[in-house]
């Protein structure tokens, strides 16, 4: 897609979009949308974390996703069919890359703080750029490149509250080595399924991959599953619970598979350096005070950095645009 923003805008409104650039456009709403969807979970996961078990939490999002999707499948028809050998490789890797990114972040925050994590995380749209042009030859320019660290570097600004001297003793110990681990699997996730799409819908995709996440997070945190006094739990809970799972798990991941076959993987996963901005945002919404000016610069440094990322050609495979 050459060009977006305003320009695909006023293509749309005249009616002189071609299908292919409007898919592309609404690829790049459906990341922004995930984007807010995800940030909106660090301020629902804080308040219910103290009440459930991480493995336990995690297990009861994927479950009611997996019920949502079910039920989407049931209503629209028809029969739903069971996945044959070659669909079970696909959709258990799929969800094999998830469930590691999940399971490394709880264990590594253990062992590390969160902002260690969150500095280790602003790897994952690079290392999806060198997965996706090793696996799927999307390149991506030089220029795009430049942007995509400086929006890396600003993410972690805004991470930092603007003082990047809290990064003054952050050193590669056992927690930040686990959790690159899963942000390696993390940034593998956008350019497999590109890689691995079937001819089944991006709903049935989303479905089978959650179900088998799912089975691989009860194998994972069964003591915890089965130690939680479910009973016993806050309303509220379950409400931030069910927020996770519609919000946080089944559409977010919906979309980020919706974008994945519609636009490169790097640009895709370059979204995630908007969450950092979106939780300040929601923070203010919410009563906080305005942060500091160089977080505020941080985050127009970030919104700027992804304008000029997402034009240009979008480049699918070796040969191919949008």
């Amino acid at each position: 897609m050459r060009g977006s923003g305003a320009a695909s805008v006023a293509r749309l409104r005249d009616g002189k979009m071609a299908p292919r650039e409007f898919e592309a456009a609404a690829a790049h709403l459906a990341m922004l949308v995930f984007a807010f969807l995800v940030s909106s979970s660090f301020t629902v996961g804080d308040a219910i974390a103290d009440a459930i078990e991480p493995a336990a939490l995690m297990f009861l999002r994927f479950l009611l996703a997996v019920t949502i999707f079910l039920a989407i499948l049931l209503v629209r028809g028809p029969r739903l069919a069971t996945p044959r050998p070659a669909d079970v490789a696909r959709y258990g890797w799929l969800a094999l890359l998830l469930v590691v990114f999940f399971v490394t972040m709880f264990e590594g925050l253990r062992l590390t703080s969160a902002l260690n994590a969150g500095a280790v995380f602003t790897l994952v749209p690079p290392m999806t750029a060198i997965i996706s042009l090793l696996v799927l030859g999307q390149r991506l320019s030089l220029g795009e490149s430049v942007t995509l660290l400086v929006a890396g570097g600003a993410a972690l600004w805004v991470l930092t509250g603007g003082r990047m001297a809290g990064l003054g003793g952050f050193s590669i110990g056992a927690g930040e080595a686990i959790y690159f681990i899963g942000c390696v699997s993390y940034a593998a996730y956008s350019p497999s399924v590109r890689l691995f799409r079937g001819s089944e819908s991006l709903v049935e995709l989303t479905f089978w991959t959650l179900v088998f996440a799912l089975v691989l997070l009860a194998l994972y945190g069964w003591r915890a599953i089965l130690g939680t006094d479910w009973r016993s739990l806050p309303l509220l809970v379950y409400l931030g619970i069910a927020h996770l799972a519609l919000f946080c798990t089944a559409i977010s991941f919906y979309l980020i598979q919706f974008a994945s076959t519609r636009l490169p993987s790097a640009k895709v996963m370059a979204y995630t350096y908007l969450i950092p901005a979106f939780v300040v945002v929601q923070k203010v919404v919410l009563g906080a005070p305005w942060p500091a000016w160089p977080v505020l610069a941080g985050v127009g440094v970030i919104t700027s950095a992804m304008i000029v990322l997402q034009r240009g050609p979008a480049r699918l495979r070796r040969g191919e645009e949008a």
